[in-house]
């Protein structure tokens, strides 16, 4: 697989908050994607939510089994994720860069925003907002601390803002 391929499907991911049949408020699990290559809990001390990967990708889940995040780490040499039908996933050279990324955005019409940060970390966000579901949001960490002028992407996460368990905290 090429960095032009994943570009595409996190340009996709960004507009949609969906890496390979998931996203924050959908339902898991999801056929489409077979069992997880792992999983445990996101809090030690708490049953919920819990974690669950596939390869470089990773969904929170709510006890209810509503979707909370979907995260894609992109730090790795090689970005392998879920392409296709379960247990089918893609190699990818990573991580790609800042301006292919903003690039691609623009071309396929994703409005996405600079977040300001509140930190002196050498990263920055990039968010989008999900257009068919304005509670969710799409962040984009990008790292600066090798290349200040090359920022390349260290990780993104779909986030939802507004599910309530219906079985409460």
């Amino acid at each position: 697989m090429t960095t032009a391929a994943l570009v595409d499907l996190l340009t996709r991911y960004g507009s949609t908050g969906d890496f390979a049949g998931l996203r924050p408020l959908g339902p898991y699990p999801v056929p489409e994607r077979g069992e997880a290559e792992d999983s445990g809990r996101v809090v030690d001390e708490l049953p919920w939510p819990q974690w669950f990967r596939f390869g470089c990708m990773s969904v929170d889940v709510c006890r209810c089994g509503i979707v909370n995040t979907v995260s894609v780490r992109t730090w790795y040499d090689d970005v392998v994720l879920p392409v296709g039908g379960p247990g089918e996933y893609g190699s990818f050279p990573g991580p790609p860069g800042f301006r292919e990324l903003s690039g691609a955005f623009t071309a396929a019409g994703v409005h996405w925003e600079r977040v300001p940060e509140t930190h002196s970390l050498p990263q920055f966000t990039m968010r989008t907002t999900v257009a068919d579901l304005p509670d969710v949001t799409v962040d984009f960490i990008f790292i600066t601390d090798e290349a200040p002028d090359q920022p390349t992407l260290y990780s993104a996460h779909a986030h939802e803002y507004t599910h309530l368990c219906p079985a409460g905290p």
